[in-house]
């Protein structure tokens, strides 16, 4: 079994996960006597998996480094998530060279099997000892910049991957790491604009959340806010938070109007019945109570968007999910690559990775390019539909009434979860809520 090699925050340790180099160290001669293969040995998948287990593998010993480096919350938070993330993909990665009988092979050998060609984002070890001896401030700052870069090279990793491969776990995957890691690129950045953005309207909750996913806005001065145990309600003026119902369940997707219908999806809580993952669930009581509609141990939507009984979905299979009736029947959508979905004027609005901002309306075999939100990632519509929000990878946020013409609205500081009304947007994480507009 190739065991998960998750390795200590020690210098010995960083010296073995960074002698295969990054996008400024050697990358040729290594010894590969471990038992790597030649390329003409190894399938796209594997070659894959081979690279982006050590690839991985120094990403959470970047996240250990933050435990008692890092000064930030939002830092230490974020980098806690990314070793969970990614020590449980290791884990799946580790498992399909088991059954393809391939050897996992470490970072030197990965670089030297494979002539450094696609593993790319890997940290120098001059990076990774300036990390081991930096603290506070400075640390959160460094980390951001170096994961940034780390994570642009896991997409550039895994965009190859579905150009090349061809097992529909592996192309899974990889639609989930560019997904996972162009959100946390967002939440980075927004972190370093704190530098330059100084005043800005936010409120602090409390108590605070662990994960957020998803938030309507549900009154004058709520929102309603989809967590890993449930749903909250958000009191804007104090920063009160409270539970909403029984369900303890994770929305990994979480979308509606409060005042109709709440979809959302994910898996069950700990004391939960319910099948894993929920596939779509909805709430006519602003989810007080929760319905299963479809899907139910099939399907866990990542992003999801709903208007009246129009709901669109994606799961990283392969294309957006549509359902004209409330979720009871689906149909697929366009191909597609989105880290956020918003129904706009009709047509539902995609923030990709591939194709960058681009609409589709049911019926339609293509979606349609859009001008306005240079790399979008977040989108947000306002209940009435009179307005659609976007926020690109730098934290700068964009609205517009028609979808047209955008103007710059503000830049966020942090980010999980993005909802808007028409004149105003709201920016949550576990710890607070920046309000953007007036």
């Amino acid at each position: 079994m190739h065991a998960l090699r998750v390795l200590g925050a020690t210098v010995a340790a960083l010296v073995v996960l960074s002698a295969c180099g990054g996008s400024t160290a050697s990358s040729g001669g290594a010894d590969i006597s471990d038992g790597a293969m030649s390329d003409s040995n190894v399938s796209a998948d594997a070659m894959f998996a081979q690279m982006m287990i050590p690839h991985h593998e120094q990403a959470v010993v970047m996240a250990d480094l933050a435990k008692s480096r890092a000064s930030d919350p939002d830092i230490q938070r974020l980098a806690a998530q990314i070793r969970s993330d990614q020590a449980s993909e290791l884990n799946l990665m580790s498992s399909w060279l088991d059954e393809w009988g391939v050897p996992s092979i470490d970072g030197m050998s990965a670089m030297g099997a494979h002539g450094g060609h696609g593993m790319t984002g890997m940290l120098t070890q001059a990076q990774l000892d300036t990390l081991v001896d930096t603290t506070g401030p400075e640390f959160d700052r460094l980390f951001a910049e170096y994961m940034i870069e780390h994570h642009f090279g896991a997409i550039s990793m895994a965009e190859g991957v579905l150009a090349s491969g061809s097992d529909p776990r592996v192309a899974k995957l990889g639609r989930e790491i560019i997904i996972t890691q162009q959100s946390e690129i967002l939440q980075l950045q927004a972190f370093l604009n704190g530098e330059e953005v100084t005043e800005t309207a936010a409120v602090a909750l409390a108590p605070t959340f662990t994960h957020v996913h998803g938030a309507v806005v549900s009154g004058a001065q709520t929102l309603l806010v989809g967590t890993h145990d449930g749903v909250h309600e958000v009191d804007l003026q104090s920063g009160a938070t409270t539970p909403v119902g029984e369900s303890r369940d994770d929305f990994m997707g979480f979308a509606g109007a409060p005042l109709g219908t709440l979809v959302a999806s994910g898996h069950p809580g700990m004391a939960s019945s319910a099948a894993n993952p929920l596939g779509l669930i909805a709430s006519d009581d602003a989810g007080v109570t929760w319905r299963n509609v479809s899907l139910q141990g099939e399907v866990d939507f990542h992003v999801l968007a709903a208007d009246g009984s129009r709901i669109a979905g994606w799961d990283a299979r392969g294309a957006v999910l549509y359902s004209g009736d409330g979720g009871q029947t689906w149909e697929a959508g366009p191909e597609a690559l989105p880290t956020s979905l918003a129904w706009f004027r009709g047509r539902l609005w995609l923030a990709t990775t591939d194709q960058g901002l681009v609409s589709w309306s049911p019926g339609e075999e293509s979606v349609r390019s859009e001008d306005g939100v240079p790399e979008a990632v977040v989108l947000a519509s306002a209940n009435d539909g009179d307005a659609l929000w976007g926020v690109d990878r730098n934290g700068a946020v964009y609205r517009s009434t028609d979808g047209a013409e955008w103007a710059v609205a503000g830049r966020v500081l942090a980010l999980e979860a993005f909802t808007a009304t028409v004149n105003v947007a709201y920016a949550v994480t576990p710890t607070r809520v920046q309000i953007i507009g007036n």
